[in-house]
């Protein structure tokens, strides 16, 4: 396994870990819908300040929180920057830029802010979704509720194996470097790689039949067996309630 474990803190035992699965998934979408439609900075402002709660009563630690948001954070600050300059709308004087000709509109400013608010949001709702459960869990329940069991596996595998040629890749690269491999900008350096990116396949291939066959050995006909599930008890209701009543709290804010 690699040093990357979004299951790393899905065993704690704070109120969102012990949350029935169904009813977890169905009330936090929910959120992250009315999170998405979010109409000015107040509602999305709004849904980052439920969002942040949500990670604090989670447990989840900073540290894990900060390695999961930077993702997000690198994709929408862009976004934020360049849609000022896109939008239109009042034109705002800034001395810095008015030698280049160039300003941002006050509607694009406030249209960057609202974007990188409530995509803020959604993403933390979407780690206490991801990092408060096991993945199989996570699947299981959306097997529950009405997933097709043939994407059901496909997640469980890629989910699986996706860790497992990662730690051959970098097997492979460090067979590489000790056989004297340098990375430059040459066809040598193309065609090594293209050779390394065609053994993973082919070691890929050949691990997937012997799984598959392994399977076959122990009785697979289709499906994988599950456990039953769980009941939804009284406190499963109420934080439904209240995080539903929060999601509908942000769309009439």
């Amino acid at each position: 396994m690699s040093h990357f474990d979004p299951e790393r803190y899905s065993r704690l035992m704070s109120p969102i870990h012990l949350w029935e699965p169904r009813a977890r998934i169905i009330s936090l979408f929910v959120l992250i819908i009315s999170l998405a439609m979010a109409g000015s900075i107040r509602q999305a402002t709004v849904g980052l300040i439920i969002s942040f709660c949500l990670v604090l009563i989670s447990r989840l630690p900073f540290s894990h929180v900060s390695m999961f948001m930077k993702w997000p954070a690198i994709f929408l600050l862009p976004l934020a920057v360049i849609v000022p300059f896109t939008a239109g709308g009042d034109k705002v004087a800034l001395p810095v830029l008015s030698s280049l000709s160039i300003a941002p509109s006050a509607q694009g400013v406030l249209l960057g802010i609202l974007l990188l608010t409530r995509g803020l949001a959604a993403a933390l709702v979407a780690l206490v979704i991801v990092s408060t459960a096991p993945f199989t869990v996570t699947i299981r329940a959306l097997e529950d509720l009405g997933l097709p069991g043939s994407l059901t596996q496909l997640f469980l595998f890629s989910y699986r194996y996706v860790f497992l040629l990662n730690d051959e890749l970098q097997t492979m690269s460090r067979s590489m470097r000790c056989k004297g491999f340098v990375m430059m900008s040459d066809l040598n350096t193309i065609r090594v790689l293209a050779m390394a990116l065609t053994m993973l396949f082919i070691r890929s291939y050949e691990r997937a039949l012997g799984v598959f066959y392994s399977m076959l050995s122990r009785g697979y006909s289709g499906e994988l067996p599950g456990i039953g599930r769980c009941k939804i008890k009284c406190n499963d209701f109420i934080k439904s309630f209240l995080v539903l009543g929060a999601a509908l709290g942000i769309c009439f804010l």
